[in-house]
């Protein structure tokens, strides 16, 4: 089965028509966090998710409250990406399947989430999320990860995709920063070359 691709951190209607003309598996946003510079309030986000054309939308966010949860699950996402605490009232309250996403080894937490039956794949991110650093391949490689899909985020660019799914065998790669403008937004060359490096590399 081939790798699948999901370009994060869209902020504008230029980033959802490549989006569309590249065609990645899902396309992330993020979402009540305003210490991003990807920050996008409910309503922009919904309006861009919107326009996506059979790519599936990608809710990221931090510790995410009940409400927010319910905000997200009503206006079009397909997926509810948590980072920081994932609490029993908003795991219950979340009507999308859920990717849990780990900013380093939490052995526990991934114990406690396997047997959660909405938790549907696990995100491996840097320390920080968003920072462009890598995480540790090498360690991630040997994570059981059971019957959820794996993501691998952090640090990945157009140069390096390649020698990632060879060193994780993820089910998706997962780009933000490496794809991005020095000003902000979506890079189409640097986006075009991720995808096709990705792909080629399967």
């Amino acid at each position: 089965m081939s790798v699948e691709i999901k370009l994060c951190g869209m902020t504008t209607t230029d980033d959802i028509e490549l989006v569309n003309r590249l065609k990645p598996e899902y396309a992330g946003f993020v979402l009540f966090f305003p210490k991003s510079r990807r920050n996008l309030d409910i309503e922009k986000a919904a309006a861009l998710v919107k326009a996506l054309d059979g790519v599936k939308a990608v809710a990221v966010t931090v510790s995410p409250t009940p409400q927010q949860t319910e905000q997200i699950c009503k206006s079009g996402f397909d997926y509810l990406q948590v980072h920081g605490e994932l609490s029993k009232e908003t795991y219950s309250c979340c009507t999308i399947p859920i990717i849990r996403a780990f900013n380093d080894f939490q052995i526990g937490e991934l114990a406690r989430c396997s047997r959660l039956d909405n938790v549907k794949a696990y995100l491996f991110d840097a320390a920080e999320p968003g920072s462009g650093k890598r995480c540790d391949w090498d360690a991630l490689s040997k994570l059981p990860t059971a019957d959820r899909k794996l993501f691998l985020a952090g640090g990945l660019d157009p140069e390096n995709v390649a020698r990632a799914i060879a060193a994780v065998h993820p089910d998706v790669v997962d780009v933000s920063s490496g794809i991005e403008l020095p000003q902000g937004g979506k890079d189409a060359a640097k986006a075009e070359a991720f995808v096709n490096n990705a792909r080629a590399a399967d």
